[in-house]
C-alpha cells in the first residue's frame, strides 16, 4: 500500500492506495485507527457499483444522493443534513463518501457545517476525484450565478483511493479527468506531462498498476502544493489553472453540457493562447498543451455557446478581488499567478477557439 500525508492546520491527514481497497473499507478504517462511519453517502450511479457492498461490511446506512453537477447545489446538502440528524449522527461520528467529484464536494460541505463540523472519509471513484477533489480540503456546491461560490476548507480525515474503481467508469468520464492530470502535471511534473501524448489511445488498455503510477505522482504534487498553501493564499491558487473559463462554461450551460474535466480541457486551451498573446508561454509551450489535452473532437462542444453569455460568470469568479479577476497562466516550466485579464480579452481567445482559429494553426 502506498501513502502520502497531507500536512493541514484541522490535522495531518493521510491518503492510502491500492487496488482492492474499496472492498476492505472497514480493514482500512480499523488499520488506520479511525472511528467507523456511522453512514456512508454515495450516489444512483456508484452506489450498487462500489458502495452498497461497503456500506453492507461496515456496516452502515446507505444514503444515495442523485447523481451529476446539477445536484451540486444547496437543497442536496440541507436534505443531506436532516438525514443525519434523523440518524443520530453526533460530533463523535465518521462519515464515508463514495464517489467522484461532485460527491466528495458536497458531502465534505455537509460534513463541514453539520454540528460545525463532523469527520469524513473521502473514497474517490473517478480520475478526477482521486487527482483532485478529494485532496485538499475544499468543499462547496454551486449556484445558479456560479461554480463553487458556497463552501467551506474542511479535509478528510483520511482519503482511500482504489484504482480498481476506475475500470467501472465511463469512457467520457475518463477522459474528462484526464484534464486534470494534465493540469496537476504542467505545474509539477513534466516528465509525467512529456508521456501524456502517447497514452490518449490507450487509457482502456492500462493495467493497475499503471493507473496507480499515474494517480500517484499526481497525488504527490496536489499533496505538496496543498500542505504548503492549504487556504490557498499563494501558491495552492496554482491549481486553478484551467479553471477560470471552465468554470464558466459549466455555469453559463446549467451545468449540463460539460464534465467538469471537460469544461477545464478548454480552459486549459484557452489559457495557454493567453499565456502566448502575454509572452510567457512559447510557442512551443502552447503546442505541447493542444498535444496533451488531445483531439478536441472528443470533447462536448463550444460552438453553441454565446461569448456573452461567459462574461457575469467570469466576472463572478471566487478568485476575484478588487482588481479583479486573477487568472494563472501557463509558462514553459510551470504557471504564472494573479495574471489580470481582461474578459474581452478572454472572450476573443474564446471566440476564437470557437472558429476554430487557434485548433487549425
Amino acid at each position: 500500500m502506498q501513502r502520502l500525508t497531507v500536512e493541514s492546520s484541522h490535522g495531518d491527514y493521510t491518503i492510502v492506495a491500492r487496488p482492492g481497497l474499496a472492498n476492505d473499507l472497514r480493514g482500512v478504517f480499523l488499520e488506520e485507527g479511525l472511528n467507523l462511519p456511522r453512514s456512508v453517502v454515495s450516489n444512483t450511479t456508484v452506489a450498487p457499483l462500489w458502495a452498497a457492498a461497503a456500506a453492507q461490511s461496515l456496516p452502515a446506512p446507505l444514503i444515495e444522493l442523485a447523481d451529476g453537477e446539477a445536484e451540486k447545489k444547496w437543497p442536496t446538502v440541507e436534505d443531506l443534513l436532516g438525514r443525519w440528524l434523523e440518524g443520530g449522527l453526533t460530533r463523535g461520528d465518521t462519515i464515508a463518501a463514495v464517489g467522484g467529484g461532485v460527491l466528495t464536494d458536497t458531502v465534505g460541505f455537509a460534513a463541514a457545517i453539520y454540528l460545525r463540523g463532523i469527520s469524513w472519509v473521502a473514497v474517490p471513484t473517478t480520475l478526477l476525484a482521486m487527482v483532485d477533489a478529494s485532496v485538499g480540503g475544499k468543499t462547496g456546491v454551486n449556484l445558479e450565478q456560479g461554480k463553487n461560490l458556497v463552501g467551506a476548507f474542511w479535509p478528510p480525515r483520511l482519503v482511500v483511493v482504489d484504482v480498481s474503481t476506475l475500470s467501472t467508469l465511463p469512457a467520457r468520464e475518463l477522459k474528462a479527468g484526464m484534464a486534470e492530470v494534465v493540469k496537476t502535471a504542467w505545474i509539477g511534473d513534466h516528465d509525467l506531462l512529456s508521456s501524456l501524448p502517447e497514452r490518449l489511445n490507450t487509457y482502456d488498455a492500462m493495467t493497475p498498476a499503471e493507473w496507480q503510477e499515474l494517480v500517484m505522482r499526481c497525488l504527490v504534487v496536489k499533496a505538496r502544493v496543498v500542505s504548503d498553501d492549504e487556504r490557498e493564499a499563494g501558491p495552492r491558487a496554482a491549481l486553478n489553472l484551467g479553471h477560470t473559463l471552465g468554470h464558466a462554461l459549466e455555469a453559463a450551460t446549467g451545468y449540463r453540457h460539460f464534465l467538469h474535466g471537460e469544461a477545464v480541457a478548454w480552459g486549459l486551451l484557452a489559457a495557454a493562447r493567453l499565456a502566448r498573446q502575454r509572452g510567457v508561454l512559447s510557442t512551443e509551450g502552447e503546442v505541447r498543451m493542444r498535444e496533451a489535452i488531445g483531439p478536441t473532437e472528443n470533447i462536448p462542444t463550444i460552438a453553441g455557446v454565446d461569448p456573452e453569455g461567459l462574461r457575469a460568470h467570469i466576472g463572478r469568479d471566487k478568485k476575484r478581488d478588487a482588481e479583479g479577476v486573477a487568472w494563472v497562466l501557463p509558462t514553459d516550466d510551470g504557471v504564472v499567478l494573479n495574471q489580470r485579464v481582461a474578459t474581452g480579452e478572454a472572450l476573443e481567445v474564446f471566440t476564437d477557439l470557437q472558429k476554430g482559429l487557434i485548433l487549425n494553426e
